[in-house]
């Protein structure tokens, strides 16, 4: 419960600070309170005004209250050092640790010098025949390294082969195989009315730039015919061109800039429209168009 004091006396000037601030709103709502009350004139207005002036003074009050305190918390709290704070209650009073004295090693003369080996004669028999002895080292102890024994490996002897390692199997990369294009949308041909029909393109035909549309359009008094194309993707026809007029085996659009829409596979399309707007014939075929 120590550390509660502590934190109010380390952030007393910020909670001071918090109760002036509100203080002086509250002091602030009741005087403008008070100047509603003047102009109040009805009984119920003026109780209603007087009741919020006098939370605001009490309200003040309470921030005042507040503010004494945390002055007296503050004035009373303890001082408390980092090693009290840390809660480390075998600290010693500087806050150091005892210095320990290390051991010290005792080395005798008896381990400074190293006791002398007698040479070892080592006697090697090879078929028979007794071959040179040799001595080891008389100094440096029993771990002292050992001079290797002289050679008695025939001279006559051919070295063995060095092994040869087998061949390794080499990676082959494998052909990617090219992407397959996407086949063309498949879009029927209707041109069963020879009221409308379209003569140039004919299907599947590949357009290029300007082109003039031939056909036949057999068109009634009051009616039209019209050119349309679908676009893909789209559910309305995209409206190209239209005439008032019969057309036998003639021009139904003269020099339409096909380069203006997207190459690709189209459906194209002659319709002829009554005079009450009914649709009295269609003639519609797949087209190409290319840039």
């Amino acid at each position: 419960m120590e550390i509660i004091p502590q934190l109010i006396k380390n952030y007393a000037t910020v909670l001071y600070a918090v109760c002036g601030i509100a203080c002086a709103y509250f002091v602030f709502t009741g005087l403008a309170s008070l100047r509603e009350l003047q102009r109040a004139v009805f009984r119920l207005e003026r109780s209603a005004v007087m009741s919020r002036a006098v939370g605001a003074w009490l309200k003040a009050l309470l921030c005042i209250v507040a503010a004494g305190v945390v002055f007296a918390i503050s004035a009373l709290a303890p001082a408390r050092t980092a090693n009290s704070l840390l809660g480390d209650s075998d600290a010693t009073p500087n806050g150091v640790a005892p210095a320990t004295s290390m051991p010290t090693a005792e080395i005798s003369a008896a381990d400074m010098t190293q006791a002398a080996v007698p040479p070892t004669v080592i006697v090697i028999i090879v078929d028979g025949a007794t071959a040179p002895a040799y001595t080891t080292a008389t100094t440096g102890g029993p771990d002292a390294p050992v001079a290797p024994p002289p050679s008695t490996a025939d001279p006559n002897a051919q070295p063995a082969p060095a092994p040869t390692s087998a061949p390794q199997p080499t990676a082959t990369e494998l052909p990617t195989p090219a992407p397959e294009e996407p086949a063309p949308p498949s879009i029927a041909i209707d041109c069963s009315s020879p009221d409308a029909q379209i003569y140039s393109p004919v299907a599947n035909e590949t357009i290029a730039g300007v082109y003039t549309v031939r056909g036949t359009a057999v068109v009634e008094a009051g009616g039209f015919y019209k050119l349309e194309i679908l676009m893909p993707g789209a559910v309305q026809w995209s409206f190209m061109g239209r005439g008032d007029s019969t057309v036998q085996n003639g021009e139904l659009l003269s020099n339409f800039n096909f380069s203006a829409i997207p190459p690709g596979v189209y459906a194209f399309r002659l319709v002829t429209v009554q005079a009450n707007s009914n649709i009295a014939a269609i003639c519609q075929i797949p087209i190409v168009i290319q840039q």
